[in-house]
């Protein structure tokens, strides 16, 4: 299976905008522009935007590997710092520990170069045989 059909983006991704910028593993960075139709009632961001862009530059990272077949995610945690409300989100993803059939990565969101959450991930794999 070649690496740029494993990381194509999802139709939810494509959804609400996400757009890859790079996956070479460890890493990867995804970006999405703000828009009224992300918004939570406050008029911000919706966290459940940035928990997903979270899952996702993870998830890009892990596929850029070779033998990396499919991933499942176990556990999700986003800490969120600032709001959005406005302008280009970036979020950037490293894989930090890999054995076996776990992953564990981190990632950073940005806006406008404003760190707004951070987040990590655990991850089962499914490896090419």
């Amino acid at each position: 299976m070649d690496t740029d059909h494993k990381i194509a983006i999802s139709p939810y991704l494509k959804l609400i905008g996400v757009k890859l910028e790079e996956a070479e593993y460890p890493r990867a960075r995804i970006s999405l522009q703000w828009r009224k139709d992300l918004i939570n009632p406050m008029g911000t961001l919706h966290g459940g935007v940035i928990s997903s862009l979270v899952d996702a530059v993870l998830g890009c990272a892990l596929l850029s590997k070779k033998e990396v077949k499919g991933i499942a995610t176990l556990e999700l945690k986003v800490n969120y710092l600032n709001p959005v409300t406005y302008g280009t989100v970036v979020a950037e993803g490293e894989i930090i520990h890999q054995k076996g059939l776990m992953a564990y990565g981190q990632a950073f969101i940005y806006c406008e170069k404003r760190l707004v959450a951070v987040g990590s991930n655990t991850n089962k794999l499914t490896l090419e045989k």
